[in-house]
């Protein structure tokens, strides 16, 4: 074959690939993926106010890694700080506002928010911070949970 031939078939392949990926882009319900990511999101923050640390590690990926203030935290630290954080709160009340659920395909979506937090320690002392936080939610058997964070925190006026 000639190097216009081949690169006519090329062309065609190419073109051909990628108007099937547009086809399966459009077959994906992105409605349902935003539902399902937004009860795992209120679950999360159930489990938060809730002081349930095994909850907050059940919605996390075993290689989940989050940027908080300028530090990045492993799983295992979120595991492990967790427990401990919970266990010495009274209260923790969270609001969440701003919710934005962005599909990034059939396996991934991205969960965009401000949050507000009130946390009461059990010697008393009251804690309060404001911020953004985003999450990357991954698909993976049959379950959305997060796969990486990023979270800020700063004083309330």
């Amino acid at each position: 074959m000639s190097f216009k031939t081949n690169l006519s078939v090329f062309l065609v392949l190419l073109v051909a690939s990628s108007c099937k990926k547009q086809l399966d882009s459009q077959a994906i319900d992105y409605t349902e993926i935003e539902e399902q990511v937004k009860v795992q999101v209120d679950a999360f923050q159930a489990a938060d106010t809730t002081l349930n640390p095994n909850k907050v590690v059940d919605l996390l990926w075993p290689e989940f890694t989050m940027l908080v203030d300028g530090n990045y935290i492993t799983y295992t630290e979120v595991k492990e700080g967790t427990q401990q954080f919970m266990g010495s709160l009274k209260t923790f009340h969270t609001e969440w506002t701003e919710l934005k659920i962005i599909p990034i395909g059939e396996q991934h979506a991205i969960s965009s928010f401000i949050f507000k937090d009130s946390i009461v320690s059990k010697a008393g002392e009251i804690s309060q911070s404001k911020g953004p936080n985003t999450f990357v939610w991954e698909w993976r058997d049959g379950t959305w949970k997060v796969i990486y964070g990023d979270a800020d925190h700063y004083p309330i006026d």
